[in-house]
């Protein structure tokens, strides 16, 4: 599947001008604002139905069966959340079977299913992968988006770095090796292999602790400190390799087109009251970010 760079372009330019739309608004206000909601929820919604090529839903209906499907992953800390998972889960392949029917032949959606009809799947079989896909695509980058302006509002000396340099193309890494949204991943292992003393047979369970990873001294240099310019950066926030996380490339725009949008501002962003956040183990970001520009 090609992801052209005009499409891409495409897609942070217009996730640009919804934040300076929404940034600008709320900079000439005295009042508060919460960025997840206001902010970094629709514009990761703008950005994935641009990049599948599908209608855009309702952001606030969206968000809560993303959220439900999330917090399902943590099921076996909380088994309370599975069943509003399965429920959300549902709700979402129903949405899927509709976009199938309506997708936009320049999206990644439509090269998915080509893709599949080329090879002989049915379009049930691929249902999955479109879930993964639109889910990854928005919490990730939700996620992603809310930890780095959360970061950013903590850290005023970081805000002037990043007006008066070229810090921004190695800062969106370094933001997400700071605080990456996702915190951990499990794998099966397929092959026998062998970790200092430990022995991990095959079919074993392996839990990877992405967020631990990227504060590892022995790969990085003073790990608890924000540093726009680390390079290299050899962070796991969105995993590695085949295990890539499928939301990596949007979070990436998402991330450079609302700091962009945010160091052209003239105001200042600081923390209005305390972040609030959700029991969650896997995936790690402030539900609610109340803001305010000085």
């Amino acid at each position: 599947m090609a992801i052209r760079n005009q499409q891409l372009d495409r897609i942070g330019s217009n996730v640009r001008d919804l934040a300076d739309s929404i940034i600008s608004r709320r900079s000439r206000s005295s009042v508060s604002f919460d960025f997840t909601a206001e902010v970094a929820r629709p514009a990761a919604l703008l950005g994935v139905c641009e990049l599948l090529g599908i209608e855009k839903p309702p952001v606030h209906s969206f968000a809560a069966l993303a959220d439900a499907m999330t917090r399902g992953m943590d099921a076996g800390l909380l088994p309370e959340v599975l069943a509003p998972a399965l429920a959300a889960r549902t709700e979402l392949n129903r949405r899927i079977a509709d976009w199938f029917d309506a997708c936009d032949d320049q999206g990644l959606l439509s090269e998915v299913l080509t893709g599949a009809q080329n090879a002989g799947i049915p379009r049930e079989a691929v249902w999955n992968s479109a879930r993964v896909l639109f889910l990854a695509g928005f919490s990730t980058a939700v996620g992603a988006a809310a930890n780095a302006v959360l970061a950013l509002a903590t850290h005023p000396d970081a805000f002037e770095e990043l007006r008066g340099s070229d810090a921004l193309r190695s800062g969106v890494d370094e933001f997400m090796r700071f605080d990456g949204p996702v915190q951990g991943t499990t794998r099966a292992c397929v092959h026998e292999t062998q970790i200092g003393d430990v022995t991990i047979t095959r079919g074993d369970l392996v839990t990877a602790l992405l967020g631990s990873a990227n504060r590892d001294p022995e790969m990085f240099k003073n790990p608890d400190e924000l540093v726009l310019t680390r390079e290299p950066n050899r962070h796991l926030a969105l995993g590695w390799g085949i295990h890539g996380c499928s939301g990596a490339i949007l979070a990436r725009i998402m991330i450079r087109a609302l700091l962009e949008s945010l160091i052209q501002n003239r105001g200042r962003l600081s923390l209005a009251e305390p972040p609030e956040r959700l029991p969650r183990a896997t995936l790690r970001y402030p539900d609610r970010l109340p803001l305010s520009f000085r």
